[in-house]
């Protein structure tokens, strides 16, 4: 979670790890393939780490959440989503994270839902409610787990600025993963060919 300017991003922060870690195996994929390979498995290579690198960078580097002033902008793999903090009718975490909005369900991706984080967040609440020599009412420092967290917040931010934060839902595609995606399966699909 990181704050700029009013706006609190969402990430994961293993997710993105891996996205970089993948695509630096990837790009020493493409550069051992151009030092190494003939053409023909050249292209095919660098079509198939471009397709998979679009993937990578859709489903790590690419989910995020923005919860601002105005919405809540969920950066999904494929989509992004803006939600005016008006149109929030409902936050959960269960299996995932949901907002019900327009009467359409949205998960978010960027957020895992994490029993074991919930369960060992549980678990040092009562320890440290059980410490404490006021009991768990005077416990002032609760944990939680990330979704849980992600949860409080939102509906914090819909209930308190859902009456100027109004408009309608807007979903797009996310054309700057899908084009390198289709890209990519053609330059394989043509290396494969030649």
């Amino acid at each position: 979670m990181n704050t700029d300017e009013g706006v609190t991003t969402y990430r994961s922060k293993p997710a993105v790890f891996t996205g970089v870690a993948l695509l630096a195996a990837g790009l020493w994929l493409v550069v051992d393939s151009l030092v190494r390979a003939d053409g023909k498995a050249s292209v095919t290579v660098v079509g198939a780490v471009v397709a998979v690198g679009a993937v990578v960078v859709a489903l790590t580097l690419r989910a995020a959440v923005f919860a601002g002033p105005e919405m809540l902008r969920i950066r999904n793999p494929f989509r992004t989503i803006e939600i005016p903090w008006g149109a929030v009718q409902e936050v959960r975490a269960e299996y995932s994270l949901e907002v019900r909005a327009d009467d359409r369900k949205f998960h978010i991706w960027s957020i895992p839902v994490s029993l074991r984080e919930r369960k060992r967040a549980m678990r040092m609440n009562s320890r440290s409610a059980a410490e404490s020599p006021y009991g768990s009412r005077h416990h002032e420092i609760a944990q939680a787990a990330l979704a849980d967290h992600a949860v409080a917040d939102f509906r914090g931010m819909a209930e308190q600025m859902g009456k100027e934060s109004t408009g309608p839902v807007k979903v797009a595609w996310s054309w700057e993963i899908l084009a390198p995606l289709a890209a990519g399966i053609v330059l394989a699909a043509i290396g494969a060919a030649l």
